[in-house]
């Protein structure tokens, strides 16, 4: 087959990690995970990110005893830094969540007649932890799928991970040859390979017309409980810059209906320019957080990107969305 414009889109997989005998067992990615034809009765997942997350929340919903082992300090440790305290905070009081441990062993073990996944940790300071659980799950994060693609009799370049190196049109180094998606790996969410396929279309056959991507105000959500979303900096991340920049945030609670949805939990937390105003990062965790956070991207994308937009515009009460108008009204230094 050949074409005079080709478009790469061929995604990414899960990435195993090297364990000893792992490749031993007949473990699961998030590829198996939802077609199961049996519950587990405990479910150990090597991995702390959302996808761990989201599965865990999964199966621990379904009656499932879940075990996290989570190499870092945190679970979802990109997220905001409150955000992601506060989550592990809650998720460990449901599960049995082991941070800061690496797993160095698994191995499968039969006991009283019944097979179990055996795993072996430890922790900076040598502790020991040994689990047993009948499922193993592996959720510690994606790779490219581009070293299938046998790369190497093109010219096409990708970067030291795998992913596709392109342009701000979507175009590889390869006149006529397009790449989008988990394949590029900018950001790697389904909406994001929504918005670029928009632009690579356009790219590929109007060619004298061609447009850069937008990416502004790109955010994600974790679908678990509680329910996580994001948009913009974190505050980690602006510690990093010479950004001057203000912060306020404001529970659930203290709204009529979070008060009605008795969420103890959650909050919205606003990351604001300090000279110009403009929200430069919004996180949420709580009740419908992936539906509350639009109102910030449409601020940021479309509206100017002012905080006052938001504190400015009247709220119905009693909804959700005044603990976004309170949080946006809260600046502090």
């Amino acid at each position: 087959m050949t074409a005079d414009k080709i478009l790469i889109a061929s995604g990414t997989r899960p990435s195993i990690p090297k364990i000893e005998g792992l490749d031993k067992v007949n473990f699961i990615t998030s590829n198996e995970a939802l077609r199961l034809k049996k519950l587990p009765k405990t479910l150990t997942i090597i991995g702390g990110g959302y996808i761990a997350c989201e599965l865990a929340h999964f199966f621990g919903s379904l009656g499932t005893k879940i075990n996290i082992i989570q190499r870092r300090d945190l679970l979802i440790p990109r997220e905001d830094i409150d955000i992601a305290a506060k989550f592990t905070e809650i998720f460990s009081k449901k599960y049995n969540i082991y941070l800061g441990y690496n797993t160095e062993y698994v191995s499968k073990t039969e006991e009283k007649r019944d097979k179990y996944f055996y795993v072996l940790a430890y922790n900076k300071k040598g502790k020991k932890l040994e689990l047993l659980s009948d499922q193993l799950l592996v959720a510690t994060g994606r790779t490219p799928n581009s070293d299938l693609l046998h790369l190497e009799k093109t010219n096409v370049k990708a970067d030291k991970k795998g992913f596709i190196k392109v342009n701000k049109y979507l175009e590889t180094n390869v006149k006529g040859i397009f790449a989008l998606g988990d394949a590029v790996g900018k950001y790697q969410f389904k909406h994001n390979s929504n918005n670029e396929a928009y632009y690579a279309f356009n790219n590929m056959i109007q060619p004298e017309r061609q447009i850069a991507v937008n990416y502004t105000a790109m955010p994600h959500a974790i679908f678990s409980s509680p329910q996580i979303a994001g948009v913009g900096f974190t505050e980690q991340d602006l510690q990093k810059t010479n950004i001057r920049y203000t912060k306020s945030s404001y529970p659930f609670l203290e709204t009529g209906m979070g008060k009605a949805l008795e969420d103890r939990d959650g909050f919205v937390k606003m990351l604001i320019d300090k000279a110009s105003g403009k929200i430069l990062g919004c996180h949420i965790i709580g009740t419908e957080a992936s539906i509350l956070i639009h109102e910030v991207l449409v601020t940021m994308k479309s509206g100017g990107g002012k905080i006052d937009s938001i504190n400015n515009t009247i709220h119905i009460h009693p909804s959700l969305s005044e603990v976004v108008q309170r949080a946006a009204s809260m600046r502090r230094e």
